[in-house]
């Protein structure tokens, strides 16, 4: 059998398997594939140095669960400065809204700012952005209804955040501290 053969049966054989591990890991299917495809890529680029007399099946679950482990670790540490950073942005939120005072918008008026810059987003990212944020569905479930790649909504999703982001950028510290409160 030669290297192409082989390499298709190990593949036909490890690959359903490393998946589950894999998923089990990162309880995310795409990425959980994209492991293991990235570790089948390896096997491929390293085919020529490794024995004949290797354990083709350990090799395989081992690069795929220190993938995992690698992934889930940056993750915590994403997750760990994601949380200092939201602090700080609290904070700063708390010294705007000191300064402003008395000032602020009426809440009903804030409601209708928001409102007005939802409807007036693209059609597309507004459907998207609604789903996501009313109806509290994750990317994935919006793809499926919608019939679109995970990649598009998390598209559509960016857009309608910059969008929004500048359209409300002189009312966001006051949204983002009713939203604080209201959480």
């Amino acid at each position: 059998m030669n290297e192409e053969d082989s390499f298709k049966n190990s593949f036909h054989e490890y690959f359903q398997p490393l998946c589950h591990l894999s998923n089990h890991y990162l309880e995310d299917e795409d990425e959980a594939k994209e492991v293991v495809q990235n570790a089948f890529v390896k096997l491929w680029e390293i085919r020529e140095h490794l024995d004949k007399d290797s354990n083709l099946k350990n090799f395989l679950f081992t690069l795929v669960k220190n993938d995992c482990l690698n992934r889930l670790k940056r993750k915590q540490i994403l997750l760990k400065h994601h949380e200092k950073i939201k602090w700080m942005e609290m904070h700063y939120q708390y010294e705007s809204l000191t300064r402003m005072g008395g000032d602020y918008l009426e809440f009903n008026e804030l409601k209708e700012k928001i409102d007005l810059a939802i409807k007036n987003l693209p059609e597309h990212c507004r459907i998207v952005f609604e789903m996501s944020r009313f109806d509290e569905l994750k990317n994935r479930e919006i793809a499926e209804k919608l019939g679109v790649t995970k990649k598009t909504v998390e598209a559509h999703l960016t857009k309608a955040l910059k969008i929004l982001r500048n359209d409300l950028k002189e009312y966001l510290p006051v949204i983002l501290a009713v939203t604080k409160i209201l959480n």
